[in-house]
């Protein structure tokens, strides 16, 4: 991580920014006073003076208000850019943060932006990944309470091994599963299933979401979809060679976010990536730097309206010229 020094920030919103990440660290991160004090080379007493002022300006209430996470007009930058609603950036990590803690990191922020959505009544269509995962594993137990949470593809293995244990907030309770792999084994299976009513019900609910979660995978050799078994090595380099940069729900896109045909077409059962730019809140996961050809990608296809990242990202994805 860059070491800062406050003193050297001015503005209202420098101030505001720097509140809000002394209270993530205290609150989020569960760092000492001491510890967030020599982060940011000022005393201890003077963080405990901040998270004061945070308590006081509401700041801090419940939750960790994180409007200004990130940089307030970094943030405002973004959404310019990119055609963004809105753009959540948890603070700066530690350089040498594990990929595991990145995507915690995020999934707590993002579970705090997804709340808006959790009314009686509501839908909210899930991808699948890491990250997602993390973020539904993080919603608060009774704010689930009337919610639906169709998956926006198939692969009920991915969900179902992490959410049937007792130490869970009860999602799977919540969730309409696609009664389908991700993957079938063969394109006349996958032309099957995606007649099958118990497949097009639930599809059609996501479709008609008043929100969506979704991650974002790198073609990187550390992938998720990789280290999930669903590609091989080989394959994953044979996509890479056809210019691939990432995937979104199992469909790879170039840096313009255009869908590349690659054999998993063919076999996939799930919702097409372009219908997410018909969609409502289409809400997108996904750090790290070695993800930010394929966020950028994502970004030029026009698949997302929210961007849930780290503050490394979004210096990144302004540093680089848009595709």
């Amino acid at each position: 991580m860059t070491n800062e020094n406050p003193r050297r920030r001015s503005g209202e919103d420098a101030d505001h920014e720097l509140l809000v990440r002394v209270a993530w660290y205290y609150y989020r991160d569960e760092l000492t006073q001491a510890q967030i004090a020599d982060r940011l080379h000022v005393s201890r007493p003077t963080i405990a003076r901040m998270l004061d002022k945070a308590r006081q300006t509401g700041i801090v209430t419940i939750d960790v208000n994180t409007a200004g996470v990130g940089g307030i007009e970094m943030s405002a930058e973004l959404c310019e850019r990119y055609g963004l609603q809105e753009v959540v950036m948890v603070p700066q990590l530690e350089t040498t943060t594990s990929g595991e803690e990145i995507n915690s990191a995020i999934a707590q922020a993002a579970a705090q932006y997804m709340r808006r959505f959790l009314k009686e009544g509501a839908m909210i269509g899930v991808g699948w990944g890491d990250t997602v995962l993390r973020t539904l594993l993080a919603l608060r137990r009774q704010s689930l309470n009337g919610v639906t949470f169709p998956t926006l593809t198939g692969g009920i293995d991915a969900y179902t091994t992490r959410v049937s244990g007792t130490e869970n907030n009860g999602l799977s309770d919540f969730i309409r599963f696609v009664p389908a792999p991700l993957l079938a084994s063969s394109p006349r299976i996958a032309q099957a299933l995606r007649q099958e009513k118990a497949v097009t019900t639930v599809l059609d609910m996501a479709r008609s979401a008043d929100a969506a979660l979704i991650g974002i995978g790198g073609a990187i050799a550390n992938a998720t979809i990789l280290r999930n078994g669903v590609v091989t090595d080989q394959q994953l380099h044979d996509y890479q060679v056809a210019g691939a940069v990432g995937d979104i729900l199992g469909e790879w896109f170039d840096p313009h976010g255009r869908v590349l045909a690659v054999d998993l077409q063919k076999v996939r059962v799930g919702i097409a990536l372009r219908e997410l730019r018909s969609m409502k809140n289409v809400v997108a996961v996904a750090g790290g730097s070695d993800k930010v050809e394929a966020i950028r990608g994502a970004l030029a296809g026009g698949y997302l309206d929210v961007l849930i990242t780290t503050e490394d990202v979004g210096r990144l994805l302004l540093d680089v010229p848009k595709a």
